[in-house]
């Protein structure tokens, strides 16, 4: 008997009834629990490459609402160890792709889906923000743009920065929370940009900045967790000293004191900075500096894992992580050490609020920490320290 040799498709039927019945399901939840607005597209189907802005928890859910045809999320792989993957890939079948790491497979499927006539979503950035402006992104995604010979659909999130920040506990009721299309650039305008020109149109469009929207959000404990973005004190240089409570946060070395605004502003200023990010460019070159000068940073109370696509993780021994500027370290109780040289590490990457990925030798290892832990601070440290073997500066991600 002859067997069926024909693939299997990645866009499916079922997939464009699912999106209806979670628009019209999650419309009204998005606008009392966030208040969030969106603009149609004016765009009405797919072949189509579609990038946000990444800002918020649920910004899938955000963008999908002005598009009434279903989206192939690009997602980080972390998402397939969840228990319920199995019924996320059966409802809109999203795109895994390993954080800050190359990933041919990813990009093979993406073209897929775009052959197949499907809409491909990205957040280009692959991190949500931490200061509120744009993480890091590489020009791997404009040559995926100008293979594809798809339209490029440039959209923008405003205000899930000061509603949903990454760092924050819980969400904050704002007075401006909105999506909506940007810009449409057809494949026959960005045809003749380089790869370079067509990256910078792309990091121009995405670019958004909440604290000058002029709006209000609203939350009594609005600077709680600010540590998990801001971990050196700018007035004593303390790692690791900043401690929040509801709408204030200090530094506890220095008694430096100061309140998170509602307009998402530090005021007084700490030290000179008035806004997250400021204070978010200074610590990352700052950190780097003081670890090449010898300083070991180091956190306990850790959870040390080994993630596995599509698998439970599996926990592993060790209760404390450090670095230097030659490895990674991670200590048990006894005093047992597993050493990670940096050379030997492909990427480093925040993910969630409390934990970072580390990928070493093929595997995906993961360190979670408590609840005030500051992961980004190791991944400062590592990307600095390879752009400094590599003899460069990491790329401005304002």
């Amino acid at each position: 008997m002859k067997k069926n040799s024909k693939k299997k498709l990645w866009v499916k039927t079922r997939h464009r009834v699912v999106f209806a019945v979670l628009r019209v399901i999650l419309t009204p939840i998005l606008w009392l629990k966030y208040r969030y607005t969106a603009d149609r597209a004016p765009i009405k189907k797919g072949p189509c490459i579609i990038l946000n802005n990444h800002q918020a928890t649920m910004d899938p859910f955000f963008v999908a609402k002005s598009f009434h045809f279903p989206l192939y999320f690009v997602t980080s792989d972390d998402l397939f160890n969840l228990k319920v993957s199995p019924l996320i890939r059966w409802l809109v079948n999203p795109i895994p792709k390993s954080k800050s790491m190359a990933d041919l497979g990813a990009v093979k499927t993406m073209l897929r889906v775009l052959k197949e006539g499907g809409a491909v979503s990205i957040a280009p950035e692959g991190n949500r923000t931490l200061s509120g402006r744009q993480w890091e992104m590489t020009d791997a995604i404009a040559k995926l743009v100008k293979v594809s010979k798809v339209p490029l659909v440039l959209y923008n999130l405003k205000g899930g920065y000061g509603v949903d920040p990454r760092w924050g506990g819980k969400a904050r009721r704002g007075t401006y929370y909105h999506g909506s299309v940007k810009r449409i650039v057809q494949p026959e305008e960005y045809k003749g940009m380089t790869d370079e020109e067509l990256f910078e149109l792309i990091k121009r469009e995405l670019d958004v900045d909440d604290t000058a929207l002029g709006a209000r959000y609203k939350s009594r404990r609005r600077a709680e967790y600010i540590e998990r973005a801001l971990y050196l004190c700018p007035v004593c240089g303390s790692v690791g000293s900043i401690r929040s409570e509801g709408k204030y946060f200090s530094c506890t070395h220095c008694g430096t004191k100061a309140e998170y605004t509602e307009q998402l502003t530090i005021a007084p200023p700490f030290a000179g900075y008035d806004k997250i990010y400021g204070w978010y460019e200074w610590e990352r070159a700052e950190i780097v500096k003081r670890v090449l000068a010898g300083e070991r940073i180091e956190d306990k109370g850790i959870l040390f894992r080994e993630s596995v696509k599509m698998k439970k993780k599996i926990i592993l021994a060790g209760n404390k992580v450090s670095i230097d500027s030659e490895e990674l370290l991670i200590s048990d109780e006894n005093g047992v050490q597993s050493r990670y040289p940096l050379e030997e590490i492909d990427a480093v990457t925040a993910v969630g609020k409390k934990k970072f990925n580390f990928y070493c030798h093929g595997k995906i290892l993961q360190v979670k920490g408590h609840e005030r832990f500051c992961s980004i601070k190791y991944v400062h440290i590592f990307d600095w320290l390879c752009a400094a073997r590599k003899h460069r500066e990491p790329s401005d991600p304002t």
